[in-house]
């Protein structure tokens, strides 16, 4: 019967042995000549068709390399090349090299006990030095138990339920990892759901950096992050009271849960299915499905799913999954999907989906999608939807729609930007800007507000007052059929210019004073020929403010420049007058009894043909 067991165990190992020296026993051929070491272990990848993963802070990626062999396999070559100062193994199809320059022992003091109980006790020790090694990693990946070495690298480790040969493998930081087996008095089952052991590159020990992953975590649990790295186990099962205490032990940081039940908060690996922790999770790689907790989760990987935390989020990865929390949410790369926040949500590269929040929420790079609240900040590129109860800011460009209940501040915007208060655009402003004040760097679109600011006016300006600092501007001094002296300042642009109107008639009898607005748009005929096609309305004084008096006009005035600063303009008009007031009130009845009169009830209309001649001031 021992014999059987033997021969199974060795049928086992040496079937898992060649399968993990399948990538680094793949012969090569190098020809190489000072070559930058990065470049050489590109080239051995597309000959041995797998990746490398490594520490590039590490590894002397700039390093000039010369070998010239045509029969080698992968291991030798990296021994050649990294003078046997790195650690090399097999995880899927990458080869994970890693540093270590040293070399350690495993003395086994004791090895005792049956399928039901198994103990070993042992001592780590560096092979060159005989020294013993503190705070090594001591683990079986199978049955997921470990221990650290203590300060004269002393470990003893009790395993139960063996139901497959005991392999112990202990790690190190800077010390090449070593396998020892033990074949212990066991029935070797083959179980599908047997724990298998994967790689995850990556920096996996940002979590344990953060200020509540550095106070949560255990000193243990961040041994064995910084001695086993990225090898990570799979179990199906795991129940934590705290990090600390919990059915992995220290252990607990490597391992992957298909569902984790923490009573008060646990530190894993990472969840391939579900977790729920009354007060807290922390995991160090990717969380996928479904993750709850009483104040917060705390993910250094990836989130998938969705995401629940009474306090606050935090994820170091990307997200793509709802994400709730009635404190903030906190996002170290990019976002797909659903973020609800009480008070703040941050992503810190781009955005997809929908972000709410009743505080703030700022996108590191690009949003595509719906945004709502208090604040909005974008760094790079905003689409969609923004809606801020206070402001958007996109320091880049806006395209799609802002809507703002004091200002919209962009670098650059496209689409439609309304805020109550008003719209900034530093640079281009293409389609509509509409508030109380507008500003374009450059205004290729339209701006409608009561002021209407543009550096240089390529678009349309409506408003009560639109100034082109580097674009249209005129006086004009006129006198027409109506009023004698007439005033009017015209700014925008040339498709459309804004003119702000005075006027007033000094004679004796025939007192009157006109305030108004109007639009014009400039046709040019020949070099010094235009065409000024304008339309407005005045409100008419005539010594009470108790009546409604309007004069209404268009006005085709032909503009004959005379030098750079001067014209001349004349032409025809016609004119509409509107009044609430009786003929036998007011001085304005003089014009109403030269031309026709029509009347509606009480309202009475008056128009005639009139002329306007005058100055322009460019």
């Amino acid at each position: 019967m021992r014999i059987i067991k033997l021969i199974c165990f060795l049928l086992l190992f040496f079937s898992f042995s060649s399968q993990a020296q399948s990538l680094l026993a793949r012969n090569i051929s190098l020809n190489i000549e000072k070559q930058k070491l990065g470049k050489v272990l590109s080239m051995i990848e597309e000959q041995g068709a797998f990746h490398f993963s490594y520490n590039s802070n590490i590894l002397p990626t700039d390093s000039l390399v010369s070998i010239h062999d045509n029969s080698l396999n992968i291991s030798e070559a990296l021994d050649k090349i990294l003078n046997h100062r790195f650690e090399y193994r097999q995880s899927g199809n990458f080869i994970i090299i890693r540093y270590a320059p040293l070399e350690l022992v495993l003395l086994v003091n004791e090895s005792v006990g049956n399928a039901d109980l198994y103990t070993i006790t042992g001592q780590i020790v560096d092979k060159q030095l005989q020294k013993p090694i503190a705070d090594a990693s001591i683990y079986e990946k199978n049955l997921l138990v470990s221990e650290i070495s203590d300060g004269n690298g002393y470990f003893s480790m009790r395993l139960k339920n063996i139901t497959q040969p005991i392999s112990l493998t202990v790690s190190k930081e800077n010390y090449k990892s070593t396998v020892t087996h033990f074949l212990a008095e066991v029935n070797v089952i083959h179980k599908k759901d047997q724990v298998s052991e994967r790689f995850i590159s990556g920096n996996l020990d940002q979590v344990e950096k953060t200020w509540l992953g550095n106070a949560l975590v255990t000193t243990g649990q961040k041994i064995q992050s910084i001695n086993i790295g990225g090898f990570i186990s799979k179990a199906p099962f795991q129940f934590a009271l705290l990090p600390g205490l919990n059915s992995h032990g220290s252990l607990s940081g490597q391992v992957v849960n298909k569902f984790s039940f923490n009573a008060i908060g646990a530190y894993s690996a990472g969840v391939d299915g579900g977790e729920i922790g009354l007060i807290f999770n922390i995991d160090k790689s990717n969380v996928q499905y479904f993750q709850f907790a009483g104040a917060f989760n705390l993910v250094g990987g990836n989130v998938r799913g969705a995401q629940i935390g009474g306090l606050f989020n935090q994820v170091i990865g990307e997200v793509k999954a709802a994400q709730i929390a009635l404190g903030f949410n906190a996002v170290g790369k990019s976002f797909e999907g659903l973020q609800v926040g009480g008070i703040y949500n941050r992503v810190r590269q781009d955005f997809s989906g929908m972000q709410v929040s009743v505080g703030l929420n700022a996108i590191g790079k690009r949003l595509s999608g719906f945004q709502v609240g208090a604040l909005n900040l974008v760094a790079e590129k905003q689409e969609g939807l923004q809606i801020g109860v206070g402001a958007n800011l996109v320091n880049g460009k806006s395209s799609g729609m802002q809507i703002a209940g004091i200002a919209n501040l962009n670098q650059q915007s496209e689409g439609v930007n309304v805020a109550v208060l008003g719209n900034y655009a530093a640079n281009t402003a293409r389609g509509l800007q509409t508030g109380v004040i507008n500003y374009a760097g450059k205004l290729k679109g339209a701006q409608l507000g009561i002021i209407n600011i543009s550096a240089q006016n390529d678009g349309y300006s409506i408003g009560l007052i639109n100034i082109a600092l580097n674009g249209y501007h005129k006086f004009s001094l006129a006198t027409n059929e109506s009023t004698t002296y007439n005033v009017a300042y015209k700014g925008g642009s040339k498709r459309l210019y804004n003119m702000l109107m005075f006027g007033m008639n000094s004679k004796a009898g025939e007192k009157i004073y006109t305030a108004g607005l109007g639009f014009g748009k400039e046709m040019r005929l020949f070099s010094k020929l235009s065409l000024n096609p304008e339309i407005s309305s005045q409100y008419v004084y005539q010594g009470s403010w108790d009546y409604l008096n309007l004069l209404n006009k268009f006005e085709l005035p032909l503009n004959i420049r005379l030098n750079k600063w001067l014209a001349i303009q004349g032409g025809p008009s016609i004119n509409v007058y509107y009044t609430r007031q009786n003929n036998a009130t007011g001085n304005f009845g003089l014009l109403q009894q030269k031309h026709q009169d029509f009347s509606f009830s009480n309202q009475r209309y008056t128009g005639w043909i009139g002329w306007n001649v005058g100055l322009v001031v460019l």
